[in-house]
């Protein structure tokens, strides 16, 4: 069965919050080995990952708007196939 705009747009959602989580793993695991080795570092190290951190966030929330629109343009085209013409 041929999967629907709103599924495939719900797995390119998936790809792109699990992107985000790697990042957010990826910084602690930096943090925490350069702890471990005894750097000292502050507060702000790992904020490097905020801009491209902002960018995933704004394309998850884009792909949320393209669920939604597609979700009203199919109730749309069921509500046009089921409702018989008026003369």
């Amino acid at each position: 069965m041929a999967r629907s705009h709103v599924e495939r747009l719900g797995e390119f959602r998936e790809i792109l919050v699990a992107t985000r989580r790697e990042g957010v793993r990826n910084v602690h695991h930096t943090r925490d080995a350069m702890r471990a080795s005894g750097f000292q570092i502050g507060d702000s190290d790992g904020s490097s990952y905020g801009a491209e951190m902002k960018v995933l966030q704004e394309e998850i929330e884009a792909v949320d708007r393209a669920i939604e629109d597609e979700k009203r343009l199919a109730l749309a085209i069921a509500g046009a196939v089921s409702t018989p013409p008026t003369d």
